[in-house]
């Protein structure tokens, strides 16, 4: 690496247990879970449907599992954290 660039990210080995990091916030909305829906292809009703989902224990609607982690790689991302080191996550 150029001595002169200033390196953001953190390698596997800098990580340490109970190290914290704080990411900017973000709303899921109902066009991120239907956009999510057509991109995916589940259209499972307790994602889509509201009438449906106000008779489920939660109520509401609620977003697919993988669009909170995809949301969450975006989070991780815009840290800084993994910023030219995130190539190093690809042998875990």
């Amino acid at each position: 690496m150029d001595e002169n660039v200033t390196r953001r990210g953190m390698y596997f080995e800098e990580f340490r247990v109970g190290q914290r990091f704080i990411s900017a916030g973000r709303t899921i909305t109902e066009h991120d879970i239907l956009t999510f829906a057509g991109l995916s292809g589940d259209y499972n009703q307790i994602h889509t449907d509201a009438e449906f989902s106000k008779a489920t224990p939660f109520g509401q609607r609620v977003a697919h599992g993988v669009l909170g982690l995809a949301v969450a790689t975006g989070l991780v991302m815009r840290t800084g954290i993994l910023e030219g080191t995130v190539l190093a996550f690809r042998e875990i």
